[in-house]
């Protein structure tokens, strides 16, 4: 056990879980790249991106925890949205979680990249109109039956990724124009119902590393708690334009490794 192991790894932890309380998502989204590609940097061994789904999907469940309480104590979560989206997102991570053993490292690095992309896409769409930025949670309606059918494929993608529920961000914002700081709370609610199924899933097959997920989770739980803190100060613009562009670099890099592993 190395200084350097636990230090990167409680490092990377404080991101995601920083992140998660500042935008809204689990964190997967940066911790997935974070933990594939900063450990061989510090000569520590790179980790697989099975091992790396099993990390990510356990520090999104507990960063979401600590996040998602801290904004619910302020008010801004739509709960219909929650509960809707939230038990069939988890079923969908929970079947995904224990079917991801099946597939191959290939598989996860093409999903993860495609999936990038679509919320870059998303992102071109116009956001809800700043008149709408100040109703509260309960003026919010949302269609459901749509809702409901995109949260079931989410799932499925965060329970083989450990990523993905920063798709339900850009989505109700930019898609369901859902107000941006109720998007956020909302979300993570969300993260914590489906990557409870998730964490499940790869928990009983065994996947999960608990010395590493030991680590990074402590790191998220202080940066989750430091993140909303930060939120409550950023405007809601500043917001959707930081999330754009997080995603914007992820995506790139990501493809990057992609089409050079095509090669």
């Amino acid at each position: 056990m190395s200084v350097t192991l636990i230090a990167c790894m409680m490092l990377i932890g404080g991101l995601g879980g920083f992140a998660a309380g500042l935008l809204g998502f689990g964190g997967g989204v940066v911790m997935f790249p974070l933990l594939y590609y900063i450990p061989p940097i510090f000569g520590i061994p790179s980790l697989d991106a099975r091992t790396v789904a099993a990390v990510v999907v356990s520090q999104v469940f507990f960063s979401t925890v600590a996040a998602g309480i801290a904004h619910l104590r302020n008010r801004r979560v739509q709960w219909w949205l929650v509960i809707v989206a939230g038990s069939l997102s988890a079923i969908g991570s929970f079947v995904a979680g224990a079917a991801s053993v099946l597939f191959s490292e290939r598989f996860l690095l093409v999903l993860f990249a495609l999936v990038t992309l679509l919320v870059a896409g998303m992102m071109l769409l116009k956001p809800p109109p700043e008149a709408q930025e100040d109703l509260l949670s309960d003026s919010v309606a949302v269609p459901l039956v749509p809702l409901a059918l995109v949260s079931l494929v989410i799932g499925l993608i965060v329970g083989f990724l450990g990523a993905g529920n920063f798709i339900f961000v850009p989505l109700l914002i930019y898609v369901l124009k859902v107000p941006t700081r109720i998007a956020i709370a909302s979300s993570l609610l969300i993260a914590m119902m489906n990557t409870s199924f998730g964490f499940l899933g790869k928990l009983v097959t065994g996947q999960i590393p608990l010395f590493l997920t030991t680590l990074v989770v402590s790191g998220a739980m202080v940066g989750a708690l430091l993140g909303e803190s930060v939120h409550r100060r950023v405007p809601t613009r500043a917001l959707r334009r930081i999330y754009a562009s997080m995603v914007v670099i992820i995506a790139a890099r990501v493809w990057i490794t992609l089409l050079a592993s095509l090669r």
